[in-house]
C-alpha cells in the first residue's frame, strides 16, 4: 500500500444505495447488479465527455458515518467535464493494490482494507470518496480517503 494524492478526477455512470449489511448478506449484495446493469444497458456507449483512459470505476460515496451506515456506490468512467460526474479533488489516498481473478481480487482487497483498519493503523479513514480502479482484468487499485 501506498499514500497518494488525487488532484482531480470526475467519474460517471449509475449508481445505488447500499450498506456493508446488505453487500455481506446470503441473499447478495446490490453492487454486482448495479456492474450487471452498467454494461447490460450499455452506460458507457452514453455516457459523454469520456477521458481516453479506458479504466473503469466503482466510487463509493455519501457516507452516513462510518463503513456500518449506508454510502452510495457508482459504476462508472472518467469524464472530461463535470456535468452529473462525481468529483474527487484533492485528497490523500491510502491505495491498497492487487493481481488475481475478478471479482475475488476486489474481495480479497477490501478484507485487506478492513484488516487494515480494524488494527491500529497508522493513517485515518475519512469517509469521504473511495474509489476502485480497474487497471485491467486481473488487476485493481483500491483508493482510500484518508485524513
Amino acid at each position: 500500500m501506498k499514500v497518494t494524492k488525487v488532484k482531480k478526477l470526475m467519474i460517471s455512470g449509475i449508481s445505488i444505495t447500499t450498506n456493508n449489511e446488505t453487500e455481506l448478506s446470503e441473499e447478495g449484495g446490490k453492487i454486482p447488479v448495479l456492474w450487471d446493469e452498467y454494461f447490460q444497458k450499455e452506460v458507457f456507449k452514453t455516457t459523454f465527455n469520456k477521458a481516453h483512459d479506458g479504466y473503469m470505476y466503482g466510487v463509493y460515496t455519501n457516507y452516513k458515518s462510518d463503513d456500518t451506515a449506508n454510502y452510495d456506490v457508482t459504476v462508472g468512467v472518467e469524464v472530461t467535464k463535470p456535468k452529473k460526474a462525481i468529483v474527487i479533488e484533492d485528497k490523500r489516498y491510502l491505495v491498497f493494490s492487487n493481481k488475481g481473478e475478478l471479482p475475488l481480487i476486489v474481495t480479497d482487497t477490501w478484507q485487506q482494507i478492513w484488516d487494515y483498519f480494524d488494527g491500529e493503523p497508522k493513517y485515518e479513514r475519512s469517509f469521504t470518496v473511495d474509489f476502485e480502479k480497474y487497471i485491467s482484468e486481473d488487476e485493481i487499485e483500491i483508493y482510500i480517503a484518508i485524513n
